[in-house]
């Protein structure tokens, strides 16, 4: 169909025999436009070469179509690796998604006036970044919901996704103590962190059952450098730990690293196990043993609750469990086996 003057909502409604108001009600998925007559306009767009323009559609439907991702600092490749899953969960979902940065030492209030801008379906809001009641209520302000990952508030402002980190601290505490360790030490993150508490908390349950405590803690800061001087001064200390739990994969790795440059070896003479699931743990320089965020499960939870936004729904909270991968740099007790990409 030749179309003069280029493809518009006016020349649809022309050529369909029809009110401007009709078209873009049609094409917005209008329940007061009959099926019919919105298939026609739809071959008619899809003829013409019409597409909408999602910021203009947006003020006529208050819906855009975008979710807003809010991350911190991106140092912890797990969070780059959420970027690109959530992107495509997102696509998936038929809506787009745009990128908010927290400045160093920010919230999310700061970040909540630029996302009030583009009338978003919602945000998910990583763990890294601070979040309060102050910002929580900018954003219902703003009527922008908010599903918080590996975060939970209990005054009902938001919902949240989580990977069931004490279950998983727990696990990997009992898996250190079926290979007969007994000289445990931890390097911790943050303090402030919601998933270094719940980490700990089921790391030194399983230990208590046991009867066995952690000989030392030593904050590592969720970094790959700290962590890597926090394993070099357990590993210097007299009698030294037989294995490390790192609260994060990046902080293992790092301690993986310090042992080999201090020609301890790995698992033989000492087991480091982590948390969280990044690529870099599987590769052959580490092979860390480790449970693995459901990452996808989790973002896919939290693209569906923003995409339903229902304002007679209450905020949930959501536990998913991680996995278990036995890997190769903790000793393998009785009963589990590594891997089989890994042997």
């Amino acid at each position: 169909m030749k179309v003069v003057g280029g493809p518009s909502a006016g020349r649809i409604a022309e050529i369909a025999g029809v009110s401007k108001s009709t078209v873009s009600r049609a094409l917005s998925g209008h329940p007061s436009i009959s099926e019919g007559t919105r298939k026609r306009i739809l071959k008619i767009a899809h003829e013409i070469g019409y597409e909408p323009n999602a910021m203009a559609s947006s003020l006529v439907t208050a819906r855009s179509g975008v979710i807003g991702f809010v991350i911190g600092e991106m140092e912890n490749p797990f969070y780059q690796e959420h970027i690109e899953k959530v992107a495509r969960i997102s696509a998936a979902a038929g809506t787009q998604l745009m990128l908010f940065q927290v400045p160093q030492d920010g919230e999310l209030a700061d970040v909540v006036p630029a996302m009030a801008r583009y009338r978003l379906e919602g945000c998910i809001v990583i763990a890294s970044v601070r979040t309060n009641a102050k910002s929580l209520t900018a954003c219902r302000l703003h009527g922008i919901p908010v599903v918080l990952i590996n975060r939970v508030v209990h005054d009902g402002s938001a919902s949240s996704v989580l990977c069931h980190n004490e279950a998983g601290g727990h696990e990997l505490g009992r898996f250190l103590l079926a290979g007969g360790h007994r000289r445990i030490a931890i390097i911790s993150g943050r303090a402030d962190s919601i998933v270094n508490r719940d980490r700990l908390t089921g790391f030194r349950a399983a230990l208590a059952e046991a009867g066995v405590r952690e000989v030392a803690e030593v904050n590592g800061d969720f970094r790959f450098e700290a962590a890597y001087q926090a394993a070099r001064e357990l590993l210097s200390a007299e009698p030294r730990c037989d294995a490390i739990f790192a609260v994060s994969d990046l902080m293992a790795c790092g301690a993986i690293d310090a042992a080999r440059d201090l020609a301890v070896r790995v698992p033989d003479d000492l087991s480091i196990v982590g948390f969280d699931g990044i690529r870099t743990a599987a590769w052959p320089a580490y092979r860390l043993t480790t449970v693995a965020q459901p990452a996808d499960a989790i973002l896919s939870r939290a693209v569906a609750l923003i995409a339903a936004r229902d304002p007679n729904r209450a905020p949930e909270i959501s536990y998913i469990n991680g996995l278990l991968k036995v890997r190769r740099s903790a000793r393998v007790p009785a009963g589990y086996a590594p891997e089989p990409e890994y042997l």
